[in-house]
């Protein structure tokens, strides 16, 4: 069976999908001249709708041919010329998006040719073989059928009511898994027909729209402009494009970049974030921004929420990450002490006990509680691995600071480390007795 119901899930039109089915039960009857025939007319009816498309979406050349074609149609010119100017417009203007289009379209009009009139030479019909009509079909159908309109266009043109139906259905700057499931729709349905020139030309409009425009339209629909520029950088990278961010129009974009407008913005400076650390080829870029990059590495690197990205933006930085930590007070947050840890834990210089202690002295002395009970929980779950005397230095931290002694979980903690302390006591006893004896 050459082609399924799945296959057949590419035309977007019931007429089409039943056309090519009798197409392909032509094939199967052995009809093959009809085959071909009806394969020819159907290939011009694809390309010409394709030429539709195009004009909708704002293709210049395109909505020309159009015209041109349609007043031919109109002045009932003959029906070869109208073929001849549809394929002509796609040889002229789209040859290298299809593959093999000369070979094969060529290769089709002189099979169907063939097929539909005499031969001069001996007054007989051309009877095509099995294999001959079976590649024809199944050529068209890779190389012509199964392919989108050609995008040679700035996207944002025809995108405009898909960016405000994202910024509407979005509460903000959303997380990762929402970003590339997005993506995957955005290449799908438009990315996949777009040429490297109108990749480069969209990606422009977009990371200017993103972090340069100021207006009350971007401002409003930022989440879906973002939605679009992240799916274009994911997509640009994965084909392979990385030329694409050595652009002097693209660079020249991110130089642009104001601090204040991202400062000002908390949606803009999210984007920006999520971009820079999702795709580290764009950190470089923006590190001759020297304004923003300073902007980014102090307010999001040296938090708690940023240190993960330390190397990415401190590369040649000599410093452990650990050592980073320690001499970065904003990082120095009771209340991120778990997720802190989890960072810097693997560096070769990490000190628990110092941390720890750190950390202890960083619980404020008016509304810390809640700072208090996540410092504790840490002090609890990690004692065994602590010194002596940095359990008794965090004992007496904890003691001097109310905040610890008059939270709600206050009395419930301090059994559980005094029943440790005690353990702890009684196995020191034990060694020494077995010691002396």
């Amino acid at each position: 069976m050459l082609f399924d119901d799945k296959d057949l899930s590419i035309f977007e039109n019931n007429e089409s999908k039943v056309y090519f089915k009798e197409i392909v039960q032509l094939y199967y009857s052995q009809n093959y001249r009809s085959s071909i025939v009806m394969l020819y007319s159907f290939v011009i009816y694809d390309l010409y709708t394709k030429l539709q498309t195009m004009a909708n979406e704002g293709d210049e050349k395109a909505t020309r041919k159009l015209a041109e074609i349609n007043s031919m149609i109109s002045d009932d010119a003959k029906y070869s010329k109208v073929e001849n100017s549809v394929i002509q417009f796609f040889l002229d203007n789209c040859e290298l998006y299809f593959k093999r289009f000369v070979e094969d379209i060529e290769y089709l009009k002189t099979c169907r040719n063939k097929c539909a009139h005499l031969k001069v030479n001996d007054s007989s019909l051309y009877i095509p073989k099995d294999y001959v009509a079976r590649m024809l079909i199944c050529s068209m159908y890779d190389n012509i059928l199964s392919v989108k309109a050609p995008f040679i266009m700035d996207l944002f043109n025809v995108v405009q009511s898909d960016i405000e139906l994202y910024s509407a259905s979005a509460s903000g700057i959303t997380n990762e898994r929402y970003n590339f499931s997005v993506s995957e729709k955005i290449r799908n349905k438009y990315l996949k027909r777009m040429t490297y020139d109108s990749l480069k030309k969209s990606y422009k409009t977009f990371i200017k729209l993103l972090w340069v425009t100021e207006n009350e339209d971007t401002d409003k629909n930022i989440v879906g402009i973002f939605l679009f520029a992240f799916s274009v950088t994911d997509y640009a990278i994965k084909q392979g494009y990385q030329q694409l961010f050595s652009e002097d129009q693209i660079i020249n974009i991110y130089k642009k970049i104001d601090k204040d407008t991202i400062k000002n913005s908390p949606s803009r400076k999210k984007a920006l974030i999520t971009m820079l650390t999702t795709y580290p080829i764009l950190v470089n870029i923006i590190r001759e921004n020297e304004p923003v990059f300073e902007y980014i590495c102090e307010h999001y690197i040296k938090s708690p929420n940023g240190l993960k990205h330390y190397r990415l933006f401190y590369p040649n930085d000599k410093r452990s990450i650990y050592s980073f930590f320690i001499e970065t007070p904003s990082l120095h947050k009771p209340l991120f002490i778990v997720k802190l840890y989890n960072i810097i834990k693997d560096s070769e210089d990490f000190n628990i006990n110092q941390f720890t202690e750190l950390m202890f002295t960083k619980v404020p002395s008016f509304y810390g509680f809640d700072d208090a009970d996540e410092v504790t929980d840490f002090f609890i779950h990690h004692i065994e691995e602590l010194s002596d005397d940095s359990i008794k230095k965090l004992m007496e931290i904890y003691n001097n600071n109310n905040q610890f002694k008059n939270r709600y979980r206050h009395s419930n903690d301090m059994e559980i480390i005094k029943k440790h302390l005690e353990n702890e006591h009684k196995e020191v006893e034990k060694n020494s007795t077995n010691n002396d004896n």
